[in-house]
């Protein structure tokens, strides 16, 4: 078939199957303009379904918490070289789970000037430490295990001293800080 003259254009596929046939890429045709806008109306649906649920799946992974602060009590309240036990607890959400966290804590003067807060977690098997004030030490129930004033190990299987909370005292009151940041 021979086309002869300006005023038979053919456009789209048939246009590139005849020889000698110039393809124009400024002539856009209704079946590519169909083709364009049904391609970009599936990458948008696509967008607008799959983004929300890249996010119900990756959730909060990325989000920074906020640290959370727990006030113990008065500062004064704690006597030199004599550890306080505290009990804090707080509500943490994950989604749509709410739990309360309770720890307790161990704070303790320093004999110059300052305080330190423990962990009550033995180091070895996570057993609860207690102060006992014959042995002047935090002693482990499970395995033996005991700790100075001052945190490190005295005897017994834990690999570490007992953890430090961090901790600040503003206005007179001591305050654990609890949760990442």
């Amino acid at each position: 078939m021979s086309v002869e003259g300006p005023e038979h254009i053919f456009h789209g596929e048939e246009e590139a199957s005849l020889p000698g046939a110039q393809v124009s890429l400024s002539v856009i045709t209704r079946r590519r303009l169909l083709g364009y806008l049904s391609g970009l109306l599936g990458g948008l649906l696509a967008a607008a379904l799959g983004l929300p649920l890249a996010r119900f799946y990756v959730g909060n992974a990325f989000a920074r918490q906020r640290p959370l602060w727990l006030e113990l009590g008065p500062a004064a309240e704690v006597e030199p070289g004599q550890p306080r036990l505290f009990t804090v607890s707080h509500v943490s959400q994950d989604g749509w789970n709410e739990t309360t966290a309770r720890q307790e804590v161990y704070a303790v003067a320093r004999a110059g000037d300052g305080y330190v807060v423990f962990s009550n977690v033995c180091t070895h098997l996570g057993c609860p430490v207690r102060w006992d004030d014959a042995a002047r030490a935090f002693l482990c129930p499970c395995h033996g295990g005991a700790f100075g004033l001052d945190g490190r190990v005295l005897h017994g299987p834990p690999p570490r001293p007992l953890l430090q909370v961090p901790h600040k005292v503003e206005r007179g009151v001591l305050s654990v800080r609890v949760g990442e940041g």
